[in-house]
């Protein structure tokens, strides 16, 4: 049998792991809205949050529901978000393919694309150690060309080398 030492030291290295010795940073409730400028919603999408002021951002997400409001999660869904500021992208525009293979058959996305990336977004929010309500606003997508209009080119693109 195990000597009763033993059997202490197991059951008190067990207890150490389960009593979370867990390095995991403190989140707070994070809950909001997305919408449009005229104030209607955005009905579909993920909103990400990604910490700013860390050397490895720590990204936190959330599904926005058809009234538009989300609620964000980083280790499990809802948890919340840790304090601090957090660049913010809203994805909302599933495109599968580019539309070429069926025209016409896409419609044409609501949202504008600079917001799906945290780079061209410029939503930026400070997530405080409280619970935080967010209000986040998007602008719509710019209208497609139609065919015989044309898309504007820099010089750059124009010159043929």
């Amino acid at each position: 049998t195990m000597p009763r030492r033993s059997i202490v030291l197991v059951i008190a290295c067990l207890f150490a792991v389960l009593s979370g010795c867990d390095s995991r940073p403190e989140t707070f409730l994070v809950h909001g809205m997305v919408v449009y400028p005229d104030g209607k919603p955005l009905t579909e999408g993920t909103v990400e949050f990604e910490t700013h002021h860390l050397k490895k951002p720590i990204t936190a997400s959330g599904e926005i529901n058809e009234d538009g409001t989300f609620q964000i999660g980083t280790f499990e869904a809802n948890d919340g978000a840790i304090a601090g500021t957090h660049r913010v992208a809203v994805i909302a525009n599933f495109e599968i393919g580019t539309g070429v293979e069926r025209p016409g058959l896409l419609p044409p996305p609501m949202l504008d694309p600079r917001f799906s990336d945290f780079k061209t977004s410029t939503l930026e929010f400070e997530i405080k150690p409280s619970p935080n309500n967010i209000l986040v606003e998007v602008d719509y997508a710019p209208p497609p060309l139609k065919d015989g209009d044309v898309e504007e080119m820099t010089v750059e693109e124009y010159s043929t080398e």
